[in-house]
């Protein structure tokens, strides 16, 4: 049986070899999106379908296409272990900035979900900064602060 595949396969136009070619590299592809990936693309093809101005299926292949041209990361889990507290000079700076950030939340009536949402982040990581478990980044802190439509030093005063 897979002779005569074989066979008739050989005797296919080139073209159609390279089309069956792109395809099984397509479907290989897919199989390797993350799940969510997997989801937006096939929303996209939807999408795609039932556009009809050349300009919008034109914007929704490209779109396709930076989903598959990602890069396949692997996901490895390390051990947290224990997780070390703030070092002391730190300690007072994350309580003042968690505070500020819980303070500015609540006063707009978000939920650290809501926020993390709009910043960006885990719901997990507002939490551990609002409870002054971490020291934020510059970049979270420009998200946050973005998130909540202030600047950067109404969280933190250290900066300008």
């Amino acid at each position: 049986m897979i002779t005569r595949e074989l066979t008739h396969y050989d005797c296919l136009p080139e073209a159609v070899k390279g089309a069956i070619l792109a395809l099984s590299v397509l479907i290989d592809r897919i199989g390797t999106l993350p799940r969510a990936d997997r989801d937006d693309l096939f929303e996209l093809l939807q999408a795609w379908r039932q556009a009809d101005d050349p300009d919008e299926r034109a914007s929704i292949r490209r779109a396709m296409e930076e989903v598959l041209a990602q890069t396949p990361v692997d996901v490895m889990r390390l051990p947290l272990g224990d997780r070390k507290p703030v070092p002391g000079k730190l300690k007072k700076w994350s309580d003042y900035v968690g505070q500020k950030i819980r303070e500015l939340r609540e006063a707009q009536g978000l939920t650290q979900l809501q926020l993390a949402d709009k910043a960006g982040l885990k719901q997990s990581h507002v939490s551990r900064l609002e409870n002054a478990e971490h020291t934020p980044t510059y970049l979270t802190l420009e998200k946050i602060a973005g998130a909540l439509g202030v600047p950067v030093g109404e969280i933190d005063p250290c900066t300008d």
